[in-house]
């Protein structure tokens, strides 16, 4: 007994031991799998992350360095803007007045390292390099980038020159609209990288002007070194910023490549990029091991809820599929599906005639009166079956709205078919209705029915014959049926006809 009892033990364990070890298998899988998942999502992360500080670190050294250039825009703007520079520079050529205030001040008040005036004909007026003035004329040649920055700055004087009467001058701007009359660009002079900066020398207050050859322009140049590179940082705290002509050293992988005015490349600005990828990187491993235990448990509670899930969602599916092209109170076809195979029979014409039967209940306002809203629910879903009973399958019975019946037949369209049709449905429709064991009550029906391709090709036309069979039917009497079975005519004509087509099934 005992061996027995022991060999059908040992047989039930064997199924739940091949289970338990598939169990055990597939959450095997799903730790790996799910390990392996948050690894690439911690190697994506870190990897997004270390991108967007990049793109972080890169734009703000990019607003950093456009600041620069605004700023020294701003400094030439208070001598280049200036009555008293049009009057003995571009006028009457002062040199004492351009060594002693014009260059003296962009020297030793804005630190502009070098400054160039350049006339209408290229020709360099005066250069200096910090306090020291040159007045050696020399013409600039094509291609040197003094000359192709003259050129543009002179185009962008053009685009903001205003007619002064005198003479000529330039739009007022603020000292926050300087870019718009000034132009940049990045070069090497002497072997030295700098930040140039150029605006046209225009009169302020107005009480002179320019005549009208092109502007005399002020070039000025900041030298990028360690001085410009450390103003340039204090904002930013960017580390181990330096500006490079040649490669990067190791380890500094971030840069902004400085390109001049005729596509060279002047230098590069490389800094030690921020990496939170890393930080990122080293949180991941150790959650990983945490969180895969508990996703593989939460996988395997998920995994026996998904079929169920499934199902409800299938169902759920079908169910407002049905609801989509059907009355939800009595089944039938909704507006929308039977205006659907409305036309697909008004494509079948006129090769395949079909009619379209209007209805609307008669007495159904007394019985909401008298019984309440449900009871008229219980109506209509009554004559919807004994509607849907009557037609069968030789057409579709739809409810569009209210107490407004719509039937569509498209297996036959001969007069003694839809006569016989019609006396099924008003003798059916006006049975007795059984609300509850002690209250009946009933209603009737009137019936407009429009026949195609006689009263139309188009759905409008169609439906509105049949509302006028309605109309007469009412009119008459109501609880019967109206043909129209004649071509789409006008209202005064169709009036002329009154209902020759109509009869009484009451």
């Amino acid at each position: 007994m005992n061996s027995e009892t022991f060999s059908i033990d040992a047989g039930d364990q064997k199924p739940a031991g091949r289970i338990a070890v598939r169990v055990y298998g597939l959450a095997a899988m799903l730790i790996l799998l799910a390990s392996i998942s948050l690894l690439v999502v911690g190697y994506v992360a870190s990897r997004s992350a270390d991108q967007q500080a990049l793109e972080n670190e890169t734009l703000i050294f990019d607003n950093a360095l456009s600041d620069r250039q605004l700023l020294i825009a701003r400094d030439q703007l208070s001598v280049a803007r200036w009555d008293r520079s049009v009057k003995n520079i571009v006028h009457d050529f002062d040199k004492d007045f351009v060594r002693d205030e014009f260059i003296d001040s962009l020297w030793h008040d804005f630190n502009l390292h070098r400054s160039y005036l350049i006339g209408p004909d290229d020709r360099i007026l005066a250069r200096s390099v910090e306090h020291q003035v040159d007045f050696t004329p020399v013409t600039l040649k094509p291609g040197d980038p003094l000359k192709t920055l003259a050129d543009r700055t002179r185009a962008t004087f053009e685009r903001n020159r205003i007619d002064l009467g005198s003479g000529y001058g330039q739009k007022k701007i603020s000292t926050a609209q300087v870019a718009d009359v000034t132009e940049f660009a990045f070069s090497r002079i002497d072997g030295q990288a700098v930040l140039l900066s150029a605006m046209a020398v225009v009169p302020d207050d107005g009480t002179v002007a320019l005549a009208e050859e092109p502007p005399v322009i002020l070039i000025s140049a900041r030298h990028i070194d360690d001085a410009f590179v450390k103003a340039l940082n204090a904002p930013l705290s960017l580390k181990d910023i330096s500006f490079l002509d040649d490669a990067a050293p190791q380890g500094k992988s971030a840069r902004r490549a400085l390109i001049g005015l005729q596509g060279e490349k002047v230098g590069h600005f490389v800094w030690t990029r921020n990496m939170p990828g890393r930080e990122i990187w080293a949180l991941v491993v150790p959650v990983t091991l945490a969180l895969a235990a508990l996703l593989s448990l939460a996988a395997l509670v998920v995994s026996r809820k998904i079929g169920k899930l499934s199902a409800s969602l299938e169902q759920s599916e079908l169910r407002n599929r049905y609801f989509a092209q059907h009355d939800p109170l009595t089944g039938l076809a909704n507006r929308l599906q039977f205006s659907d195979l409305l036309s697909h029979s008004i494509d079948r014409l006129p090769e395949q005639p079909f009619a379209l039967a209007a209805c609307d209940l008669d007495r159904f306002k007394a019985v909401n009166d008298s019984f309440g809203h449900s009871a008229g629910d219980a109506v209509l879903r009554t004559v919807a079956d004994r509607l849907r009973a009557v037609v069968g399958n030789d057409g579709t019975v739809g409810r569009i709205g209210g107490d407004e019946f719509v039937i569509l037949i498209d297996s036959y369209a001969d007069r003694q078919g839809l006569k016989s049709l019609a006396d099924n449905i008003l003798a059916n429709v006006c049975r007795p209705i059984i609300l509850d064991e002690h209250i009946e009550t009933s209603v009737g029906i009137s019936l407009g029915f429009a026949v195609a391709p006689h009263c139309g090709l188009l759905e409008t036309e169609i439906f509105s014959a049949a509302d006028d069979a309605l109309y007469r039917a009412k009119e008459d009497g109501r609880n019967r049926a109206v043909f129209n079975m004649e071509a789409v005519v006008s209202p005064t004509a169709r009036q002329e006809r009154k209902s020759s087509a109509s009869f009484d099934a009451a």
